[in-house]
């Protein structure tokens, strides 16, 4: 897909442009659809310049839109790891 045929459907997406944008970064670092990427909330905050809970919430909405997954990870010792996206 190109990436105007990319951001003309990004356009149509009924999300805040938070969402938008962050679902377009997403899709960046990870290669396209159905492809993952392992990064956390605090460098997507860095990289994307949103607050922490605009990024939570954007990545919740999309989640909740079928547009993303998120899928935790932890340690042997179950300790927290960056979640997986993954984008679909």
């Amino acid at each position: 897909m190109s990436d105007l045929t990319r951001y003309k459907l990004y356009a149509g997406l009924h999300t805040p442009a938070a969402a938008k944008l962050l679902y377009c970064y997403l899709w960046d670092i990870s290669g396209g659809p159905h492809n993952s990427v392992v990064i956390s909330v605090k460098n997507l905050v860095k990289d994307m310049g949103l607050s922490r809970s605009a990024t939570s919430q954007n990545l919740h909405r999309l989640e909740n839109l079928g547009m993303i997954g998120i899928v935790p990870r932890y340690t042997e010792d179950s300790d927290r790891l960056s979640n997986q996206y993954n984008l679909k």
